[in-house]
């Protein structure tokens, strides 16, 4: 029996060809990994940034982050298969603890929107002395 576990999978895309067609190079992750029989729970665009350091020629990178379903058995296959897809600068997928999986899924899914602010603490004004009290 195949164990499904949830990975998470950050993918830095080529930015001149996700701008040429952005639907098509962002489905290339998702196909990919449904070709080596993985589930997609989440997948989005994450951010487009300058990379540190020129990576095969590139400058800039769309990041797109995705959580998926997969046989652990399939893993080396999808990472050599995005080793020499063009579209792929660079991929990291890591294993995602199961305590925590379903949290970080709805959490893409939410769009990566950060934890409701707490309400702003009004801030006391005054000398120290009059602030903290008498001794």
């Amino acid at each position: 029996m195949c164990d499904m576990v949830v990975y998470e999978g950050m993918f830095i895309l080529d930015a001149s060809k996700y701008a040429r067609d952005p639907a098509a190079t962002s489905q290339l992750v998702t196909d990919m990994i449904s070709q080596h029989g993985g589930t997609i729970l989440a997948s989005r665009l994450w951010d487009e940034r300058k990379l540190a350091y020129p990576i095969k020629g590139h400058k800039k990178g769309i990041y797109w982050l995705t959580y998926f379903r997969m046989d652990g058995g399939n893993i080396s296959p999808l990472e050599r298969q995005c080793e020499i897809t063009d579209d792929i600068i660079r991929k990291l997928i890591l294993k995602v603890d199961a305590r925590i999986a379903d949290a970080m899924v709805q959490h893409a899914l939410a769009g990566g929107e950060a934890v409701p602010k707490r309400a702003s603490v009004p801030h006391a004004t005054g000398t120290a002395d009059q602030v903290a009290g008498p001794a």
